[in-house]
């Protein structure tokens, strides 16, 4: 007698639709046409509530009892391989996000039918070099997950290419704060020799493997057919801090991904976040080669002098005009985080601060024809009068970058250009001083001279990274000026003038010494004295639905720290982040209505 089989069990998978709103996967059967070729990752077409829509496959499946599953349409193109689903998997745990966001960072920008063909490894590319950024970079390698510490004049390609030669015939990702560098990047690694692959225009070159990728925030979940080494290039930026929410952190993707992959994850920076030193060793150049690489800092100390002398100290244009002559090629930087004419306004005769006479809020000027007053507040404006006594002689306490730029200009007789955060590259340089907010420092190459006009708005912002923000204001003016030591066949750099009424703060005294280690050290007693991170986690909860989740999040037992920032916002802090992770997972976050944001950085 013969036993007559059934047909054969139908190949199912989850599918996660490409569609706003939906986090929820569906189960569907893989055609026999399609069943080569569709793999968890794939992009496929499906059928969904009467409509034709994309999706990823993100796993096997099993056939549900008592459904009629229906089939895949059509295979629309390559996608994230299956490692890439996984870390996205992790990002939406370890960030409170759905997974639709990261699956959309691993996904090509245009449609990939077939990868190219494989390519071998390639020429091996240039020689590593013996210099002390090289053998310190062969160290951090031989250490796994490492910061190295690396000053802002030093050559961070040396560290790249000694990553490479590490990798042998294994395919390095490399990522870089900004797209710019990524460009930069690239070109200098072509030259030399190297197959490189820019995402995300490259993806399917980097899926086939053979080359080294390079990307900003998003490379993260870029394709690399074979991973040797992951380096992420000034690991400190905030540029790797996605704003939209889920507000993941590429360096922590990039750190976790190494870890799965089994191989080293080296982060660079001139002055390393405590975050960073948490998890991974330090190595760092000789003190002196250090110190070398930062450039020569002097500090205005402003303690003596009258608080209505105004914002120019006199050594203020003595820089000036020392810079544009010994390197007249190069602009003069000066940087003020205030906008606008003036942000705060006293009258000359009553010296009463002039406010709105509405909602009472201050007033800045505004420019033109004829001055005006105008509050951000409630949006009334007014003539440029005092409202107590009716004087038009008001001074102006805190200019902004377009008042600073023409008292600047009529105290050293030179162009000024004011330089906004939407201006080029090209655009910026054609005066002999530029004049801004930090963004300026973005938008030049070069320069001879750097001068911080208020620092003590750095110093004493009122968010809890304050002293690693300056930090890093201070190392990347360095990198414009150059090292105080001369480069090969060069000179040494221009001056880091600071103007402060706090000249022995740390970060002053770090940037000062080259010792990134006075600020970190320093730092690092206060936030473990006032348990801030990375000795606990925290995480904002906002919006119409957060004081309902807040009330959850405070009667769980881990017994989260839960406490009130404004309306509809309120602060959450756990011991760890992986405990932080799953409670909000158990409060039921993500949910409509209410954002969050892991590891806020300007809280």
């Amino acid at each position: 007698m013969t036993t007559r089989s059934g047909p054969p069990p139908r190949r199912v998978v989850a599918v996660l639709p490409d569609v706003t709103g939906i986090d929820r996967e569906f189960a569907y059967a893989v055609p026999d046409s399609l069943a080569a070729s569709v793999e968890p990752g794939s992009i496929v077409r499906v059928p969904l509530h009467g409509r034709k829509v994309r999706g990823w496959v993100v796993a096997e499946a099993r056939e549900p009892d008592g459904y009629e599953l229906r089939e895949i349409l059509d295979l629309v193109s390559a996608g994230p391989a299956p490692e890439i689903v996984g870390l996205g998997r992790f990002g939406a745990w370890r960030y409170a996000g759905r997974l639709r966001p990261f699956l959309l960072a691993g996904s090509p920008p245009r449609l990939v039918r077939a990868l190219p063909p494989g390519r071998p490894a390639g020429p091996p590319g240039p020689e590593p070099g013996t210099s002390a950024v090289a053998e310190a970079t062969r160290r951090a390698l031989r250490s796994g997950s490492a910061v190295l510490r690396l000053p802002p004049a030093a050559p961070r390609l040396d560290v790249v290419v000694t990553a490479l030669a590490a990798a042998g015939d294994r395919d390095a990702l490399v990522l870089v704060p900004a797209r710019r560098d990524a460009e930069v990047l690239v070109k200098r690694l072509a030259r030399l020799g190297c197959r490189v692959a820019l995402q995300p225009e490259a993806w399917a070159e980097a899926a086939a493997g053979g080359c080294t990728v390079v990307g900003a925030r998003a490379a993260a979940f870029a394709p690399v057919a074979r991973l040797g080494v992951v380096v992420v290039l000034d690991a400190h930026s905030e540029s790797y801090v996605e704003q939209r929410a889920p507000t993941w952190d590429a360096g922590v993707l990039a750190a976790e991904r190494a870890r799965r992959a089994g191989v080293p994850c080296l982060q660079v920076s001139p002055c390393p976040t405590l975050a960073s030193l948490a998890c991974s060793a330090l190595v760092t150049l000789d003190p002196g080669s250090e110190q070398a690489g930062w450039a020569a800092v002097e500090v205005i100390d402003r303690c003596g002098d009258d608080p209505r002398s105004g914002l120019f100290s006199a050594r203020f244009a003595e820089i000036v005009r020392d810079s544009r002559r010994s390197r007249p090629e190069l602009p003069v930087v000066c940087v003020l985080n205030r906008t606008g004419r003036a942000r705060l306004l006293a009258c000359g005769a009553c010296r009463a601060i002039v406010r709105c006479e509405r909602c009472g809020a201050a007033v800045v000027e505004l420019g033109g024809d004829i001055a005006s007053l105008h509050c951000s507040v409630c949006g009334s404006s007014r003539p440029f009068v005092c409202a107590t006594c009716s004087s038009t002689r008001l001074r102006r306490l805190r200019l902004g970058t377009t008042r600073a730029a023409e008292e600047i200009a009529a105290l050293v007789g030179e162009p000024v250009e004011e330089v906004s955060s939407g201006a080029t590259r090209t655009a910026a340089g054609a005066a002999g001083v530029l004049v801004g907010t930090e963004a300026v420092l973005h938008r030049v190459r070069a320069a001879s001279a750097v001068v911080f006009l208020d620092f003590d708005q750095e110093l004493l912002a009122p968010r809890f990274r304050a002293g690693e923000e300056a930090l890093a204001l201070l190392a990347l003016a360095s990198r414009l000026v150059g090292g105080r030591a001369p480069a090969a066949g060069g000179r040494p750099g221009g001056p880091v003038a600071i103007q402060t009424r706090i000249p022995d703060h740390e970060v002053v005294r770090a940037a000062a010494a080259g010792d990134p280690g006075l600020c970190s050290g320093a730092e690092a007693t206060r936030r473990r004295a006032l348990d801030l991170p990375p000795y606990s986690a925290l995480a904002v909860v906002s919006g119409p639905g957060a004081e309902e989740c807040a009330r959850r999040l405070g009667a769980t037992p881990a017994r989260l720290e839960v406490a009130q920032l404004g309306p509809d916002r309120f602060w959450v802090r756990a011991p760890n982040p992986s405990l932080l992770a799953d409670e909000l997972a158990g409060a039921g976050l993500p949910t409509e209505g209410v954002r969050v944001e892991v590891d806020p950085v300007r809280l």
